[in-house]
């Protein structure tokens, strides 16, 4: 069987932060190239797209979209009930307090990102932007979305065959 070739992202969703009026306590926005537009959708749906609001931004009017991230470090305090009734066991009163007296912490790096779009409201001097939170996993179909924005709206990179791109 031979490679799959790579699907084109036209389609991405997030959780809207600011720059649309929102008619649902949720904010989920879907995002969607169509033609020459940018469809911004705001959905309610549960398993099933459910447009509430549509707004339209024509491609023309997009200074660019972009995803910025962040790292967080997070610090998790691990259960000191467990290893309390492990000392317990296994040394007795003395064993509970010995575990139970310091509190372990984990300490994880998870990323945020915020989708970011740019735009011309009524003229150049009027800029706007609509953001969106996006989870690190999902960060893979937000640069490939933007990847297609370039390409097809801005030509600011060409690829070879090789898959080599061109700046």
């Amino acid at each position: 069987m031979g490679k799959k070739k790579d699907q084109e992202q036209t389609t991405i969703n997030g959780v809207l932060i600011s720059g649309l009026p929102q008619k649902s306590k949720y904010g989920n926005i879907i995002l969607e190239f169509e033609e020459d537009r940018l469809k911004i959708v705001e959905d309610g749906g549960f398993l099933k797209v459910k447009p509430i609001q549509t707004f339209w931004l024509d491609v023309d009017k997009i200074i660019s979209i972009d995803l910025i991230t962040q790292d967080n470090i997070v610090e998790k305090q691990k259960s000191t009930f467990g290893r309390g009734i492990a000392g317990a066991a296994l040394f007795g009163p003395v064993g509970a307090i010995i575990a139970t007296s310091s509190p372990k912490t984990e300490t994880t790096v998870e990323k945020t990102g915020v989708i970011v779009v740019s735009y011309y409201g009524k003229n150049e001097d009027d800029i706007k932007t609509i953001n969106l939170s996006k989870s690190e996993k999902w960060f893979l179909y937000v640069r490939n979305f933007i990847a297609y924005f370039r390409k097809h709206y801005r030509g600011e990179f060409q690829e070879k065959e090789n898959g080599d791109i061109i700046l």
